[in-house]
């Protein structure tokens, strides 16, 4: 049997037991009963890491014999992107993810005083992440071995050739562990957890906060994913949870059932993104519906059902109009996503309903902004700027498809064809009225249909970038055809975001240093 199926399989009995072992000792009575399931954990947890390095080193050595190996390397690919092409289908994404809830987890356990709400707490997070490795073993693993080996693989999508696709799945997944851990520490119910609660809330929201914009700027940078932000039902279902986590810090009463949704929003956007049930330029593609998530999912609601009856007493929601706007964006993200299951949600829905309630939002950060202490209102700053931005994009950006034949004001001066190992490059010198640029179009030698992929040129300004990308040719006839977005305050979206960052590490880091001086 293959290396790797046997540190998934020793991985997963590990995990198994742990959770077995933790649940003895909840009826037990006996904490001591723990370290046992704790050993068990750690010994899960290295050997989910083995069969990740393993996987690692099987996309640098080309080890094409691995089917997983085949469908997202080739031997000509940078080794950058070898590492990013781990994480980059459906198999090395959910073993990273499985890594990241054990880590997470372990961390968890080993810090700080062993009480019985690491104990509950560790109980759900390894009888979740035994359902991930039992999903990873038999139905999504990455480690199944082909009838023969060839020569060289299928090839990664170029999409996903890039320096964000290094660190943008990480962070995501980290987040998404976080979120985990999270509805785990609250569903044990110690009131004593409140301090480390916060701090995984905070670290899980800044891990989600960091991981969209990192996805909006390669978004942004990539033709064909619809901008920044092109309400794309997977860009929609990581927005949710981050909705849910951000309500969670405005609320003073019942906010754990926010946190709950946050894991149960976490589930939704795994499912969207790997059921093969809407249609996404994100996804991961399926020939098969696969409704293996849809089980936790469920019961992540049981919690927020339980507490059902609390809802008419949420009288925070009631009388604070964040909360309010922040359920209104929800609910509309939600339907909007949703609907794709029936028909094609055009960007116009989320212009008519979510846009008016991000405007009345930033309109409310703006009157209470000067009764926020400094770093949250850098935060808060950057939800001023970020909906500025935002709004003058998704209402005043300009698009045009230009044939350099008959464009005014725009010359090809010259196009011509490069060859390297990899690839072949189609460069255009072009003569703009705001400058030359010179868009590509690059061909990979890969087996793969998509293997080709515009590049995108920007010219900034502080209030406007004009977007370039070559996206047809005819070398015999010196003809191209180019795309040119006229987008008005992007950088105000990029300011935005980094103070949203900032702010979110510095309130991090100052309640970490009061956590320590506490202790």
């Amino acid at each position: 049997m293959e290396i790797g199926n046997l540190l998934l399989m020793f991985s997963s009995l590990a995990a198994v037991l742990s959770a077995l072992m933790f649940l003895i000792t909840l009826r037990n009575g006996k904490l001591g009963n723990a370290v046992i399931a704790e050993n068990l954990l750690y010994t899960s947890t290295s050997a989910c890491l083995a069969a990740l390095l393993l996987l690692v080193y099987y996309f640098i050595t080309d080890n094409f014999s691995i089917w997983y190996v085949y469908v997202n390397s080739n031997v000509e690919m940078p080794a950058i992107y070898k590492l990013s092409a781990v994480w980059a289908g459906k198999e090395g994404s959910l073993l990273l993810w499985t890594f990241l809830n054990l880590l997470v987890t372990s961390l968890f356990l080993s810090a700080g005083k062993k009480d019985w709400t690491k104990v509950k707490a560790a109980l759900t997070m390894t009888a979740f992440t035994s359902y991930l490795l039992f999903i990873l073993t038999f139905f999504s693993n990455p480690f199944v071995v082909l009838p023969y080996n060839p020569n060289n693989g299928y090839g990664l999508n170029p999409l996903l050739r890039t320096v964000e696709m290094v660190i943008h799945p990480p962070i995501v997944f980290l987040a998404y562990s976080l979120s985990a851990l999270l509805f785990s520490v609250i569903l044990s119910g110690s009131e004593q957890a409140g301090s480390e609660q916060e701090q995984i809330a905070r670290l899980s929201w800044l891990s989600l906060t960091l991981g969209i914009i990192i996805g909006g700027w390669w978004a942004y940078r990539t033709l064909g994913w619809g901008g920044f932000w092109g309400w794309d039902p997977v860009e929609n279902s990581s927005l949710l949870p981050w909705l849910t986590l951000t309500l969670y810090f405005h609320l003073r009463k019942h906010r754990e059932i926010f946190a709950y949704l946050t894991f149960t929003s976490v589930l939704f956007a795994t499912f969207v993104t790997r059921g093969g049930v809407i249609s996404s330029v994100h996804s991961f593609g399926s020939e098969y519906t696969d409704y293996t998530y849809l089980i936790p999912l469920l019961c992540s609601l049981i919690p927020v059902l339980v507490r059902a009856k609390e809802f008419g007493d949420i009288k925070s929601v009631c009388t604070s109009q964040l909360p309010v706007l922040f359920s209104s964006a929800l609910i509309v993200v939600f339907l909007g996503t949703v609907a794709n299951l029936i028909v094609n949600v055009e960007r116009s829905y989320y212009l008519i309903t979510f846009l008016p309630v991000f405007a009345i939002i930033a309109a409310l950060v703006i009157l209470k902004i000067k009764k926020m202490n400094s770093v949250i209102k850098i935060i808060h700053l950057g939800v001023i700027i970020l909906f500025l931005g935002s709004a003058s994009v998704w209402l005043f950006e300009h698009h045009e498809t230009l044939n350099l034949g008959t464009a005014d004001g725009f010359r090809l001066e010259d196009i011509l064809i490069n060859e390297d190992s990899e690839k072949f490059t189609v460069i255009s010198e072009i003569q703009t009225p705001y400058g030359i640029v010179y868009p590509k179009y690059l061909i990979y030698k890969i087996e793969r249909r998509d293997r080709g992929i515009s590049t995108v040129e920007l010219i900034s300004y502080p209030w406007v970038d004009h977007y370039f990308a070559l996206t047809n040719f005819d070398l015999n006839k010196k003809e191209v055809v180019l795309e040119h977005y006229t987008i008005p305050l992007i950088s105000a979206v990029w300011i935005g975001s980094v103070l949203m960052v900032a702010g979110g590490i510095l309130r991090f880091s100052a309640s970490s240093i009061h956590r320590t001086n506490d202790s």
